[in-house]
């Protein structure tokens, strides 16, 4: 203290900043980095005076003594004091569950959107690139009256969709109908390319993107189009020249495939969201509801995380309709691992073996999808029933745990408690292993649902083999002949509760 009050100071030294600083190093003196040990860690030299061991100790075989693995026997320790931790960490993970922000953008994501920021720089202005989509879907939809895109959507459908909100087209078979329209409206070459309405060929001349395919406008949550979904002739092969039988707008400054949706249909507070594989079963959705439920569709890709993030803003919880095969059970499997990183717990629509939405609604007809629809289930009991079909208890165990942990707090209880009937594995350990996995998903969703993401080929795998177990029902009637204790009750897709019980 004395060295500190006569330390020579300027305006740059405080004297009761070094007296504190002096008092620091005096009461927790820096460590000596090149010694083993500080002093202070020495035991005192009058520890053990007047104490005699009750059992004598070997000193040479005393280092080698095993480490303790807990209390010993009749130490006051109870059954239930290991459960009364676990659930104490859950509660505190659940905590932290219903406090989750959206996730962050990933780099590639934040170097998606520069790129997109960067393609505005030489793009019309975006009020103009809306307006010649909305001229091209009016002269597509001139077209369509008199093609063969009518009559097929109307099979396809059951309905002639002509002026509904669903705005079917036609682009005409021909490789300039629409830049000569489009140039009658006064839209220069430039601004058709911008709008991704028009492509140039190898010759240079300035061609149709679309022809020859029946069309439906990609909007957004404004109604603005910001490009087109486009379907090939059926009456042409893969190889006759016509192009893939989907074709979307290429990228513009306009329209991403990555962030936006397929909406067939506007998607309202209180209408619930479908996620299909494609637009076609989308629309099916639709109109087999009749707009209680509206079909959604990603793009020319899997479902991305800007596309789940637009989900995870609905009021409702939106339901995965995939095509009932290998590849629609992948995709669902997908789906369930993306929504849930953005904290969405999405149900399941079981449709019949081998069907899709659109089938399902050409061949037998709105009331049958209807009903798949509106007795979606969660999905992730569809994932744990996979998992418990196809591999042994104790793995089965631990990897339906994984699907708890993504859902929501409120499904954890009745979800460990079913993984443990099912498989044999006392609830404690499926407690004890869901605590940890809880806390890893809290702490990095996208990462968890990355590494599971990962692991998909692992399911598609599994999903070819022979199933172990009776196979579930896949249609309405089926599944409403089960017995009660045998299926989840309530319409949870429609924004009910979610039940607290799964079916045993």
């Amino acid at each position: 203290l004395d060295d500190a009050q006569h330390t020579t100071t300027d305006q740059h030294l405080d004297t009761c900043q070094a007296w504190v600083w002096r008092l620091s190093l005096l009461t927790d003196p820096a460590a000596d980095h090149e010694d083993s040990g500080l002093i202070e860690d020495e035991p005192p030299a009058d520890l053990n005076d007047g104490h005699t061991p009750a059992t004598p100790v070997d000193p040479v075989t005393a280092t080698h003594l095993p480490p303790s693995t807990g209390p010993a026997e009749g130490a006051g320790v109870e059954p239930d004091d290991f459960d009364l931790d676990i659930d104490q960490a859950l509660a505190l993970e659940a905590i932290v569950r219903r406090g989750l922000p959206a996730p962050e953008p990933t780099p590639a994501e934040i170097r998606a959107m520069l790129d997109r920021r960067d393609m505005w720089r030489d793009a019309p202005p975006r009020e103009r690139l809306v307006q010649i989509n909305q001229l091209t879907a009016d002269y597509y939809e001139h077209c369509y009256a008199d093609s063969w895109a009518r009559g097929y959507v109307t099979e396809r459908f059951g309905q002639d969709l002509t002026e509904t909100d669903l705005r079917p087209g036609y682009a005409p078979d021909s490789w300039t109908d629409l830049v000569t329209h489009l140039r009658r409206q006064n839209i220069t070459d430039h601004e058709m390319l911008a709008a991704g309405v028009a492509t140039t060929a190898s010759t240079g001349r300035l061609i149709d993107r679309f022809r020859d395919r029946v069309t439906f406008p990609i909007t957004n949550t404004d109604g603005d189009i910001l490009g087109f979904v486009a379907r090939s002739n059926p009456s042409c092969g893969d190889d006759d020249g016509h192009g893939p039988k989907y074709l979307n707008t290429a990228e513009t400054a306009l329209y991403h495939k990555g962030d936006q949706l397929f909406t067939s249909g506007k998607l309202a507070p209180n209408s619930v969201p479908v996620l299909t594989e494609g637009p076609f079963d989308a629309i099916a959705i639709t109109l087999a509801t009749g707009g209680t439920h509206i079909g959604v569709a990603a793009l020319g890709t899997s479902l991305t995380g800007q596309q789940a993030a637009q989900l995870r803003h609905h009021s409702l919880t939106p339901i995965v309709a995939t095509d009932a095969d290998t590849a629609g059970r992948v995709a669902a499997e997908r789906d369930f691992w993306l929504l849930s990183s953005h904290g969405v717990d999405p149900s399941f629509a079981r449709l019949p073996e081998g069907t899709d939405p659109a089938e399902l609604l050409a061949t037998r007809g709105a009331e049958l999808l209807a009903a798949s629809v509106r007795r979606a289930t969660p999905l992730a009991d569809e994932l744990m029933e996979e998992r418990i079909r196809h591999l042994p208890p104790e793995l089965a165990a631990l990897e339906a745990a994984r699907v708890v942990a993504a859902q929501p707090p409120g499904s954890w209880a009745a979800g460990t408690e079913y993984i443990a009937d099912q498989t044999g594995v006392p609830s404690v350990l499926v407690r004890a292993a869901l605590a940890s996995m809880v806390h890893a998903w809290n702490d990095a969703p996208q990462a968890a649902a990355s590494h599971q993401l990962s692991r998909v080929d692992e399911i598609k795998n599994r999903l070819a083999t022979p199933q172990s177990r009776e196979a579930k029902p896949s249609t309405p009637e089926q599944i409403e002949s089960t017995p009660r204790h045998a299926r989840r009750q309530g319409e949870h897709s429609a924004g009910h509760n979610r039940p607290t019980s799964i079916p045993r």
